[in-house]
């Protein structure tokens, strides 16, 4: 049985990439297989693809005939992985550390937690470096800031296959925040913790964010909060923030 499964979704990002790629590559841990779902890329994704899979076999390409999404693609994903563990990785991020994967899987194999992240490091397209964060670390502090903000960066988690799917996967309804709410599930079932480590080089770029997509993860998002309203800490104040920030965003787009 495969460790950990690596999973990619990608779409139309083959200019992003082979540097997520070359980043699992590298790490010291090798008892891993990527899994990239490609979900009905119209550029070259699959020639590059299969050149890595050329020089290494623990790379798998799976390529959906229509657009299915994101929450759909990533079960998918989830559903071809064999490991025991489920890392996550945006196609257009890559890790900045070589340890990663390793610091992770002796986390979960520990047996305390359900769900480890790391820091990140902005950069642009070019790989020039920006700001670096480091989010809570704690269960305790992840616990009462969960419902302000999503404090695990998508590209840095690792966490226990089983109990992902135990617990329903990926909210397929949702267009934005689909990793947010299964995090927010995962924490039902056991501990959670950041590295305070710089594992993510989280990748800027003009694709990012449209003013549609801003809306419409602010309105899943009230959407998840209320979902998770009496399991963590701090709910009407979260509502409160994301509603008052959704006013003035249309408020905002109206004008413009």
């Amino acid at each position: 049985m495969t460790k950990v499964s690596v999973n990619i979704i990608t779409y139309n990002r083959e200019d992003f990439l082979s540097k997520a790629i070359d980043s699992v590559l590298v790490q010291s841990f090798k008892d891993w297989e990527l899994i990239i779902v490609d979900d009905c890329s119209i550029d070259n994704t699959a020639v590059l693809v299969s050149e890595y899979i050329q020089k290494d076999s623990r790379i798998k390409y799976f390529k959906n005939d229509t657009n299915l999404g994101i929450g759909k693609s990533r079960n998918l994903a989830l559903q071809l992985s064999s490991g025991k563990y489920i890392a996550v990785l945006d196609s257009d991020d890559y890790w900045s550390d070589k340890n990663k994967l390793q610091k992770q899987f002796d986390l979960l194999e520990s047996g305390e937690f359900v769900l480890v992240g790391g820091g990140y490091q902005v950069v642009d397209r070019l790989g020039n470096k920006k700001n670096s964060f480091l989010n809570p670390t704690t269960d305790g502090q992840i616990r009462s800031k969960f419902l302000f903000k999503n404090p695990f960066v998508n590209s840095s988690v690792m966490f226990k296959k089983d109990l992902a799917v135990k617990s329903g996967g990926y909210d397929e309804s949702l267009q934005v925040g689909e990793d947010y709410d299964l995090f927010l599930r995962l924490g039902r079932l056991g501990r959670l913790i950041n590295i305070p480590s710089i594992f993510v080089n989280y990748c800027q770029h003009g694709q990012n964010v449209s003013r549609i997509k801003i809306v419409n993860a602010l309105e899943d998002n009230l959407v998840i909060i209320n979902r998770y309203k009496n399991d963590y800490p701090n709910y009407f104040f979260a509502l409160l923030r994301r509603s008052v920030r959704l006013f003035f965003v249309k408020i905002f787009l109206k004008k413009t």
